[in-house]
């Protein structure tokens, strides 16, 4: 894409941004930036350069919440997509995706979903306190995620060796004999990460960076306003510490073969609906 083309997709994705933060004033919810977007807020005060991701977690009675009752505030174009709503999607988190538009993944494009332009909506959940218990969550966590793996279109850069990913095949299909629908596999990874009771470690699990993204809960707190892009939003309160935990020395910029976009697409057109495609 050239840079006037992702210019457009930020500006689509902040559009979506402002509409869900007007939604979550209006249901009086919490949220926080993730991940790559809270670091370019800190950092750059909007995006990174070189991304086009736009990533917030919420505590997860507010994230219900707004699955509930979040569509019916938004405008008629925007559709809250998870397994509830779209039900052959294969991820435990929220999109809110615009449905004028396309955005096509490589490792979704079989499936028979929403293909908008979006931003992702991850529910925040407790973490086992102690060790044992951690260790259970930790194995049907990594159970759960070998079945649903199975039906992914997995790009190249996604795949390990020869021999994990044959070990990895061997234990997915062993779990089909518990969980023949991958839809039951998703259900039942919900339900796992839902069940944790309150505890002082919070975790977003569907995020990128792992057992990175496992902290303290007062970490998060009320959190504290700053600008992206222009627009006024919500990052952690000890936002520093959890910069650091992720990235390490975040403001030092990386190499320039590293600054790129992690997205792997078949198709981007802001101005077709994903429908026109499907179809064809």
């Amino acid at each position: 894409m050239n840079e006037d083309y992702i210019d457009k997709l930020k500006k689509v994705e902040l559009n979506i941004l402002c509409s869900f933060i007007d939604c979550c004033e209006k249901l009086g919810l919490k949220y926080f930036m993730l991940g790559g977007s809270m670091l370019g807020a800190v950092r750059h005060q909007g995006f990174i350069p070189w991304d086009d991701d736009i990533d917030v977690g919420m505590l997860r009675d507010d994230y219900e919440i707004f699955l509930a009752k979040g569509q019916e505030l938004l405008p008629d174009h925007y559709f809250i997509q998870s397994f509830h709503s779209d039900p052959n999607v294969l991820f435990n988190f929220a999109k809110v995706r615009d449905s004028r538009t396309t955005f096509i993944e490589s490792s979704v494009k079989k499936l028979d979903i929403n293909h908008g332009v979006y931003i992702d909506i991850f529910p925040l959940d407790y973490y086992p306190a102690t060790l044992n218990e951690q260790k259970h969550f930790d194995l049907e966590r990594r159970k759960l995620g070998l079945r649903i793996r199975r039906s992914l279109t997995l790009t190249k850069e996604n795949r390990g060796s020869i021999f994990q990913e044959f070990t990895r095949t061997l234990v997915g299909s062993l779990l089909y004999i518990k969980y023949p629908k991958t839809a039951q596999a998703i259900a039942a990874r919900e339900k796992l990460f839902s069940s944790v009771p309150k505890s002082d470690l919070i975790a977003n699990y569907s995020g990128a960076w792992g057992k990175k993204e496992i902290v303290p809960v007062d970490w998060y707190g009320n959190g504290i306003i700053v600008k992206f892009e222009g627009i006024s939003v919500r990052i952690p309160e000890q936002y520093d510490k959890w910069l650091k935990q992720v990235y390490g020395n975040y403001m030092e910029l990386p190499p320039v073969e590293k600054r790129v976009s992690h997205h792997y697409t078949e198709v981007i057109d802001l101005d077709k609906s994903y429908i026109e495609y499907i179809n064809r």
